[in-house]
């Protein structure tokens, strides 16, 4: 529900003008009689003007926020359709990384940024940081890593070169065995 305190003592202004200059444009003459009727007649074009200002001042506040609306879904568009081509050309370190998520079975996993696959993926933003930019990075940074909110629904076992329900026991073998090397060693280390 909108707070009536949240909006600016200007637009209140102008939404009391439209409002009144409205009211006192449309309403007819013969309602109004002696000083405050021919007041109100000799400055009809004021109300007017006043109407028309205030009118156009919201109808642009509209189509501002119209072509905001519009430009922000056609740039998520613009945003996933390059997330889907990023995601058909992962080589198979990048897709080796990846599927540390689905083999461990976490949604954070800790992740050298240092390895240039795990570089290329936060680059590109298919890896976000977890639990926001970390302040200082080492040299063998192990940071704690995640998909990022964007690329979740583009990742498919397909994408990741797995198929769980129809893989043989050596294809299984064969991704386990593309593990990258860090993946092995303890990294729930700080």
């Amino acid at each position: 529900m909108l707070d009536f305190r949240q909006v600016s003592r200007f637009n209140r202004f102008m939404c009391w003008l439209l409002l009144s200059c409205t009211i006192m444009s449309l309403l007819p003459q013969s309602l109004f009689t002696g000083s405050f009727g021919q007041w109100l007649h000799n400055y009809r074009l004021l109300f007017i003007l006043g109407m028309v200002a205030s009118g156009a001042y919201f109808f642009s506040h509209a189509a501002i926020m119209l072509f905001q609306y519009v430009f922000s879904r056609k740039q998520r568009a613009m945003q996933e359709k390059l997330l889907k081509e990023l995601l058909d050309y992962l080589d198979a370190n990048e897709k080796s990384v990846l599927r540390e998520f689905v083999i461990q079975r976490k949604s954070v996993i800790k992740l050298p940024v240092t390895e240039p696959a795990v570089k290329n993926l936060l680059e590109q933003g298919i890896l976000t940081y977890a639990y926001g930019e970390p302040g200082e990075m080492g040299l063998n940074a192990i940071k704690p890593l995640m998909i990022s909110i964007e690329a979740r629904p583009l990742l498919t076992f397909k994408v990741l070169g797995i198929n769980p329900s129809s893989m043989t026991e050596e294809q299984k073998d064969l991704i386990l065995n593309t593990r990258p090397k860090y993946a092995y060693k303890q990294l729930d280390r700080h």
